[in-house]
């Protein structure tokens, strides 16, 4: 809590509406300096305070984190992880921006958990293929092991070749080895998202996970590989098709990409 504090307290000194020290300490300089923040209901305690204003001053530098309820989740814990990283520790790295994404659906992908995703994609482990790859795919979890086929959901496969022929005539075996393009963290399998029980979208086999334990869950774009300047083309070739990353538009999950909105 103490880190969360100093972070608070830091950017108000920063703006003109605090004057006492980064100490870590919610004291009367540091509650009067809050109340200058609009969106923080002056009844919520102060730990909840000093929650909602980091999710408030992170979605002022364009880091996603809503809603602004005060309430610790993993959005608001990566939202906290990329602020501080900004304020602390690294801000010379480029941030990604959300608003740089291509927002455009060739493929008229439908949105996660709706009616008509159901009717587009049907049930769970429904309507697989084999695809064959353009370039081995090194597994995760045994990098000294790899593929050249794996599983897929029909009405995503043409696109999923697509985007990985692409990406070998952009970046070339060698950079793709070099990035660790290749490093596959799976696409079928049925199971729940991650803290959570709505079903994942590797459950319909429409997602893909690449070189996860370089962009763990709850990374931040602080942290995670994918966020650098050198993957911006991989990005642009999977948006092009309408696949979205988590990362990109969440900024968490950096690993996963699917062929569904969100």
């Amino acid at each position: 809590m103490k880190k969360r504090i100093k972070l608070i307290q830091k950017i108000l000194k920063n703006q003109g509406n605090y004057n006492g020290a980064i100490d870590g300490i919610i004291g009367p300089n540091t509650i009067a300096a809050l109340s200058t923040i609009s969106a923080i209901h002056p009844s919520w305690s102060r730990q909840r305070k000093i929650v909602a204003a980091i999710q408030v001053f992170a979605n002022k530098k364009n880091i996603p984190c809503k809603p602004i309820d005060g309430f610790w989740g993993p959005i608001t814990q990566v939202a906290f992880e990329a602020l501080y990283a900004q304020e602390f520790m690294n801000p010379q790295r480029p941030f990604f921006r959300p608003e740089e994404i291509i927002d455009v659906n060739p493929n008229n992908w439908p949105k996660q958990y709706t009616p008509s995703f159901n009717t587009f994609f049907g049930d769970q482990g429904t309507g697989l293929v084999s695809v064959n790859l353009p370039y081995r795919h090194k597994l995760s979890w045994r990098l000294t092991k790899s593929v050249g086929r794996i599983k897929c959901h029909e009405k995503v496969a043409e696109s999923l070749t697509r985007v990985l022929d692409e990406v070998l005539r952009t970046y070339g075996q060698q950079k793709i080895s070099d990035l660790r393009l290749d490093v596959w963290g799976g696409c079928f399998n049925i199971r729940p998202i991650r803290g959570g029980r709505k079903p994942s979208m590797h459950s319909w086999g429409i997602a893909m996970d690449y070189d996860p334990n370089r962009n763990r869950l709850r990374w931040s774009s602080e942290k995670a590989e994918f966020a650098k300047p050198e993957y911006k083309d991989w990005w642009s070739i999977w948006e092009s098709e309408g696949w979205v990353s988590l990362g990109r538009s969440r900024n968490f999950d950096w690993m996963h990409v699917q062929a569904a909105k969100i």
